[in-house]
């Protein structure tokens, strides 16, 4: 899996979970009824252009009124109405609240990213993960400005409001990665509050919650450590730049971030068994011992639209 910036599928339409597909269901209905309405009303109004366009300049005969034709133009668009009303109506607890939760997340909104805290105290900054086919309770809050949880493929939008809780639920029907956006204009760095949800087994989902890796994953790429001399500095600077970008080591040397400027950062690998720093404050520091051979990206979630990111290489064996 690779964090680097990509194109991705944000689409509403390509509904990815239950709750998103009764959204798109509903609109699917609303639609095709709005589109009937225009070919019947706008084929009519062609129709009555035509066959009694003027020809002389001899007056029509004039007509006062059809009531069973006034009738049926209003009953129509009463019953089409009063359908959709129904429709709309018998979906909305569903919509808001879901089935019973098997999952609850509280989910935070800062300038500029998303914070999850899991039900054993875990967290995490940007990406959210749950476990497949399982509803998942949002609890969502600002810690200051107003911001929307939004994540197309999976659900409508939950709103963040500062000293406020709303609620909304998710849920993935299929293992994958899902992205989205917050989508209320909450200042200057408001294209770059994106977020991802990865839905993944629930093995994998325990395993996560644990810091455990999964069956089969092998001895960790790396692990973090403190105190150690390192053999790279790597600067997070108020440009948005990791600085190098890049840096090559050997197996068992121990790479350095330091935030030298006022700007939230983080260090987050693609190779999620890299450990990894969800949020790294102006003078902190952060530090890595590489035990594999290999190249490992990484990258700042709070900035990835800024392009903040970096590479490790490490040689050896």
């Amino acid at each position: 899996m690779s964090l680097m910036a990509e194109a991705v599928n944000v689409s509403p339409l390509s509904c990815a979970g239950p709750q998103a597909c009764d959204i798109v269901n509903i609109y699917a209905s609303i639609f095709w009824i709005a589109m009937a309405v225009l070919v019947v009303v706008g084929g009519l109004i062609v129709y009555a252009a035509l066959r009694f366009r003027r020809k002389d300049d001899v007056e029509p005969a004039q007509v006062h009124g059809n009531p069973r034709l006034e009738v049926l133009w209003t009953a129509v668009p009463v019953v089409i109405v009063a359908f959709l009303f129904i429709r709309t109506t018998l979906r909305i607890d569903y919509v808001r609240n879901g089935p019973p939760p098997q999952v609850t997340v509280q989910v935070t909104g800062i300038q500029w990213a998303w914070g999850f805290k899991y039900s054993n105290g875990k967290t995490s900054f940007t990406k959210l993960m749950i476990p497949v086919g399982q509803v998942v309770r949002l609890e969502v809050t600002s810690k200051d400005v107003l911001h929307s949880f939004w994540v197309p493929r999976l659900g409508g939008q939950v709103y963040a409001i500062p000293g406020q809780t709303n609620h909304g639920w998710i849920e993935a029907s299929s293992p994958g990665q899902y992205f989205g956006q917050c989508n209320e204009l909450c200042g200057l760095y408001h294209y770059s509050m994106t977020l991802e949800v990865d839905a993944v087994t629930a093995d994998q989902y325990q395993a996560f919650l644990s810091g455990v890796p999964p069956p089969g994953a092998g001895p960790p790429p790396a692990e973090k450590v403190s105190g150690i001399a390192a053999a790279s500095e790597v600067a997070e600077t108020d440009d948005l730049k990791f600085q190098p970008a890049s840096a090559t080591v050997k197996v068992g040397d121990v790479v350095q971030w330091t935030n030298t400027g006022n700007a939230l950062h983080s260090v987050t690998f693609d190779n999620q068994q890299v450990p990894s720093i969800d949020t790294q404050n102006g003078g902190e520091k952060f530090e890595v011992k590489f035990l594999k051979a290999g190249t490992y990206h990484y990258i700042c979630t709070y900035h990835v639209t800024s392009g903040m990111t970096g590479t490790i290489t490490v040689t050896g064996g």
